[in-house]
């Protein structure tokens, strides 16, 4: 009976300091049937809910992987909120219960990589490094909740985001994801398996209903200084008006990659310009460069 104990006591020592074990392996994040994942992130001035389920009769086997995906076209959409198309292409997560670590995959025309998203091996002192930007973060407490391994890498606070303790849990997705196409973050407002409540965001418990945001999105301009641009939110085929009260040199639009966009310019006067594109661009955030007689001015739009 001792020698049981003994054992036990060792195995969850080890999972609580992030030691392998051959023996243990991590919750999954994913359920038996389906898993749900309700995702927000701040864009601009706008909020944006984003919410997909992922199936197990969904996957596909890259690189002997085996990966769940999604479909744009899966994406859920919800009357009276915003949603927030996360890519224009299928996106793709595999888990390593091992180590309790989470990947996203990405493969479209302009670039194919993986990115690991949660890793429930680290130790105390370890550095994570979210990726796209990237930021590294330190592990400051490992502990066990419901049977559960909790790594708290503490307050993170960025330019896109501030977050009071951000956490890893077992068999969760991360609290904070970076997004595709632009940059900022999404954040994991809930999660379901199996159709069953498993998860919800300390961070915003009090703000979310039946796991969606209060969505607010502004359609109408930017104003920045003596800059106005109208509108922030478009289409391949609307005109953007930009208005400034010093004479328009040059206008340029480029794409978070920072790939120049081949776009129409028409200028009304010396104030005034209207910009159209003259190439179908996908959804997302573009950056708009206006140069002035007096300064450069940088500004963000998104297109849908």
């Amino acid at each position: 009976m001792k020698k049981i104990i003994f054992v036990l006591l060792m195995l969850i020592a080890a999972r609580v300091s992030g030691q392998s074990d051959s023996t243990y392996v991590y919750q999954s994040f994913f359920g038996k049937d389906s898993t749900t994942v309700n995702l927000y992130t701040v864009i601009i001035d706008g909020d944006w809910n984003l919410t997909f389920t992922l199936y197990n009769s969904d996957t596909i086997t890259m690189n002997n992987h085996l990966y769940y995906y999604v479909e744009p076209k899966q994406i859920e959409s919800v009357p009276g909120y915003v949603t927030y198309n996360y890519s224009d292409e299928t996106i793709y997560f595999r888990e390593d219960r091992q180590n309790g670590r989470v990947y996203l995959y990405v493969k479209n025309n302009y670039v194919e990589k993986e990115m690991l998203l949660c890793d429930m091996s680290l130790n105390v002192g370890d550095i994570f490094t979210i990726p796209e930007f990237p930021y590294e973060i330190e592990v400051q407490n490992i502990r066990m909740e419901n049977g559960s391994k909790i790594i708290e890498f503490g307050e993170f606070s960025s330019q896109e985001l501030h977050v009071d303790n951000l956490m890893f849990n077992e068999g969760v997705f991360p609290m904070v994801i970076p997004a595709l196409s632009e940059t900022t973050f999404v954040e994991l407002i809930c999660q379901h398996k199996d159709d069953e409540f498993l998860y919800e965001n300390p961070e915003l418990a009090l703000k979310h209903q039946n796991c969606l945001m209060e969505t607010y999105l502004s359609t109408e301009e930017i104003k920045v200084g003596n800059l106005m641009i109208t509108p922030t939110i478009f289409s391949n085929s609307d005109m953007i008006s930009i208005n400034t009260n010093s004479e328009i040199k040059e206008v340029k639009m480029i794409d978070m990659l920072g790939r120049e966009i081949n776009i129409s310019i028409n200028l009304t006067d010396d104030f005034t310009s209207q910009i159209s594109l003259n190439q179908k661009c996908n959804s997302g955030i573009y950056l708009i460069i206006v140069e002035t007689e007096k300064e450069v001015y940088y500004e963000k739009v998104v297109l849908r």
